[in-house]
């Protein structure tokens, strides 16, 4: 489903962010990417929704090629991927509904599907009771739960989570990967981006490491030691 093909990313001057990287994951897998702070990880991420262009290689998911996409045709990409960020980007002048409502509202949804629709991602992360609150209010780990329902809110084939737990206590931290292992269990292609090896060796899944911008292993199940 997703397909790096010898890819590489250089910045300028001469910084190779990643450097002639490969990797498949299938449809349905739950993989983590994993390596230390500029290992090239977080560049992937950017490539893959198009925010980043190659310098080679490709990058595909499914038939849709990302190195070569039209401008254009950028948005509806995006709408097949969720990601969700370390620092959650969430409107501060929105409530929880507010927030999840306006992914939909900036693609043009009607009110009725949007009023149908946000209650019931809200209420898979365990917000139904969050509604009318705003983020000063919320803890880190239901600032992250609604980061998830607005990704999840087009019901995308592929879920990016870019360092999810990364400020987040031990508690709030397990629910978030409980959370994930249960998208995942629907049928969403998840690709997990941490640093954290111990939230790597609870999944008991693929690993991939990456160091300095290659990918220097790739195991479908063990643990993982920084």
């Amino acid at each position: 489903m997703i397909r790096f093909k010898n890819v590489t990313k250089i910045f300028n001057p001469d910084i190779a962010a990643v450097k002639n990287f490969s990797l498949e994951v299938k449809q349905g897998e739950f993989v983590s990417v994993i390596g230390r702070s500029g290992a090239g990880k977080t560049t992937l991420i950017k490539m893959l929704i198009a925010e980043e262009k190659p310098t080679q290689g490709d990058i595909s998911i499914g038939d849709l090629k990302i190195d070569t996409i039209r401008r254009g045709a950028i948005p509806y990409l995006r709408r097949q991927i969720g990601v969700v960020f370390q620092d959650y980007k969430l409107l501060q002048q929105k409530t929880v509904f507010e927030n999840v409502a306006f992914a939909l509202e900036v693609c043009g949804e009607p009110r009725n599907r949007i009023q149908s629709v946000v209650p019931q991602i809200l209420s898979i992360v365990g917000l139904n009771g969050k509604l009318d609150k705003f983020p000063v209010h919320l803890s880190g780990g239901e600032k992250q739960r609604v980061a998830l329902a607005r990704a999840l809110v087009h019901r995308p084939k592929i879920l990016l989570a870019d360092e999810p737990t990364g400020n987040l206590d031990a508690l709030s931290t397990r629910e978030i990967m409980d959370l994930l292992k249960k998208i995942n269990e629907f049928g969403t292609t998840i690709m997990l981006v941490t640093h954290n090896r111990e939230v790597v060796n609870t999944l008991r899944g693929r690993v991939v490491v990456m160091e300095n911008g290659q990918l220097v292993s790739d195991k479908e199940s063990g643990r993982y030691v920084l």
